[in-house]
């Protein structure tokens, strides 16, 4: 039965529900479902509506029956609100990973859109949460800018808008910092390496110069006819010679301080507080990663889990906290 045009605006999500009868029946059930619910509330009703409403009807109790009565995915409402959210996330990955690859064609705004529509099937179960309202509105935005770019003979900017130029904003302020930082890096290794060195051989020469500077060159003139008694005072220096072997187990002692300090500077770069933004936008991506986890696509699900590590402070620069 052909859709009227006083409901002309339920036809995406009957166009949608149809093309998934086969290949995701839950999904077309919910898609029917919806413009059925929007048709009764926002109306109008008059005889062709009506007819139509009618037809549409019986067509969701018919595919209800044939998906089951225990079917949980249609009976629970967590269940149904899950399916939905995922196989709809999954939609959007996929056009929003294309997009930021710099690969966005007419395909990936039909995407895009088609997951803004996905989105707002989760609307049969309540008010929409706000991150998923911010989904459906970027996406529907996505698919209206690659459109535009693509009409106009240019390559479509990839991200949200404005998002290359805070980036290359970020890329030239790197620079800046860095140079200060790398050349205060080699400092302290110079300076706690300089000292370990210096304290051994300037506690060697004062150990060493006594024994044989001081003692040999006064007795031989003052005494040249006591030798006898001379021979018996030069065995003593020796007994500083014992003093030399502590010289020597000195210098490990203080390189310890030296092995010590270095991963110092590592333990502030793991970070013991997390601002609630950083930790809604890890769950977020996490969200994201087992989303995709559900449709076996381990390369997203990979990448939104370091997303979700980077924004709660590991990453790839502090060893992810090892």
């Amino acid at each position: 039965m052909d859709l009227p045009t006083d409901l002309k605006y339920i036809g995406p999500y009957i166009q949608r529900g149809q093309e998934l009868s086969e290949r995701d029946p839950i999904i077309s059930y919910y898609a029917q479902y919806y413009a059925a619910k929007m048709a009764i509330s926002r109306g109008p009703s008059n005889k062709e509506t009506n007819a139509y409403l009618s037809h549409l009807l019986d067509k969701l109790e018919q595919s209800k029956r044939q998906l089951g009565a225990n079917n949980e995915a249609i009976t629970n409402d967590l269940v149904g609100y899950a399916h939905i959210e995922n196989f709809a996330l999954k939609v959007f990955l996929n056009a929003d990973n294309e997009d930021r690859a710099g690969k966005a064609s007419k395909k990936t705004a039909k995407t895009f859109l088609a997951a803004s529509i996905f989105l707002e099937l989760l609307k049969t179960f309540g008010d929409l949460d706000p991150e998923v309202e911010g989904k459906i509105k970027y996406a529907k935005w996505k698919a209206t800018d690659i459109m535009k770019a693509l009409r106009e003979g240019r390559v479509p900017t990839p991200g949200a808008p404005g998002e290359n130029e805070e980036q290359t904003e970020l890329d030239e302020d790197m620079p800046k910092d860095p140079p200060s930082s790398i050349s205060e890096f080699p400092s302290p290794p110079s300076n706690f390496t300089a000292p370990l060195p210096g304290n051994p051989s300037a506690e060697l020469p004062p150990s060493y110069s006594p024994p044989p500077a001081s003692h040999p060159v006064n007795s031989p003139p003052v005494t040249p006819s006591n030798s006898c008694h001379i021979t018996p005072v030069q065995p003593q220096p020796p007994a500083p010679a014992p003093v030399q072997p502590p010289a020597p187990v000195q210098p490990p002692a203080p390189v310890q301080p030296a092995i010590h300090v270095q991963p110092a500077p590592a333990a502030p770069s793991i970070p013991t507080v997390v601002d609630p933004a950083s930790v809604a936008s890890a769950q977020k991506h996490a969200k994201w990663a087992i989303s995709a986890l559900n449709y076996d696509d381990i390369k997203t699900a990979r990448t939104q889990l370091l997303a979700a590590l980077n924004d709660i402070g590991y990453n790839q620069a502090n060893n992810f906290g090892f």
